[in-house]
């Protein structure tokens, strides 16, 4: 595991247990760092409760609930959780999905807590991009749940961190650009349907970059245009079922991400791709 442990004392799970029973509520005088730190080991066990509901858990609690950490400390979590995010990138179906998955899920509580109190510089921001679309579009470990373990869920965390970069008003055209792109591009390649409730995560993601006042249409065009083109060869010639499933899995991405913008009236380039996804959507019944 590439975790940072120097200078760090490890609790065994009874001290860990007995913190979530606090609801992760500590003394203002104790010191959070080092138990942050050791925290991010808890991400990659294949214990759902230690991973899920105390790892992640004691991170909400800490940094978006509680708001216990200083943008030092905060910072300094971000690059444990980074580099912890590209561990075993690439690997099919081991262990290493879940160090993986759910440091990146706990850097989507980071970047909530960058809307609400901004700590991120213009670097660790696009560091957070980078690391999204990256982890995205590289991950080779779809699973969704795994028996006996819990979630794995790389494909929804992903996108729940790029949800909320998303709607950072520092994001810029460019990386809305890459945010489009990288999902579009998970989507034709993940060769499934995903049926884990992926496909409504990316949709929100998208729908925050839709509602953006400076929502950029032409990546969403250039994809719509690309998947009309796409939907002819599905029809056309001996039934391939691999470009069916490539179709479909985006087809239901966008039909949550529809059903968001069929209630929303903004105008601009949120119109836009509301009336690029009705044509989409129109060509492709």
């Amino acid at each position: 595991m590439v975790v940072a442990r120097a200078d760090v004392h490890s609790h065994g799970p009874a001290y860990w247990r007995s913190l979530k029973q606090q609801d992760f509520r500590l003394p203002a005088e104790t010191p959070l760092l080092p138990l942050a730190i050791e925290a991010t080991e808890l991400l990659g066990s294949t214990d759902p409760e230690l991973r899920d509901e105390i790892g992640y858990d004691s991170f909400v609690a800490w940094v978006y609930r509680d708001q216990r950490l200083a943008p030092a400390e905060l910072n300094r979590l971000r690059v444990i959780l980074v580099r912890n995010a590209a561990h075993g990138l690439g690997q099919i179906e081991d262990d290493s999905l879940f160090l993986r998955s759910f440091s990146v899920l706990v850097l989507s509580v980071f970047a909530a807590q960058d809307l609400k109190v901004p700590f991120l510089d213009a670097t660790g921001f696009g560091d957070l991009v980078e690391l999204g679309v990256h982890s995205l579009t590289d991950e080779r470990d779809l699973r969704g749940y795994v028996l006996n373990k819990g979630w794995g869920h790389a494909t929804a965390h992903c996108a729940d961190l790029l949800r909320f970069l998303a709607r950072s008003p520092r994001l810029s055209r460019e990386q809305q650009a890459l945010i489009v792109e990288a999902i579009a591009r998970r989507l034709q390649t993940a060769g499934q349907v995903f049926t884990w409730g992926e496909d409504a995560r990316l949709a929100h993601t998208l729908a925050a970059l839709a509602h953006r006042a400076d929502a950029d249409p032409i990546p969403f065009n250039a994809w719509f245009s690309g998947m009309q083109q796409q939907h002819a060869r599905v029809w056309s010639g001996k039934f391939d079922p691999s470009l069916y499933v490539r179709e479909r899995a985006q087809l239901n991405t966008l039909s949550e991400l529809a059903a968001d913008l069929e209630s929303d009236t903004t105008g601009g380039g949120t119109q836009d791709i509301r009336a690029a996804l009705r044509a989409l959507r129109a060509a492709t019944r």
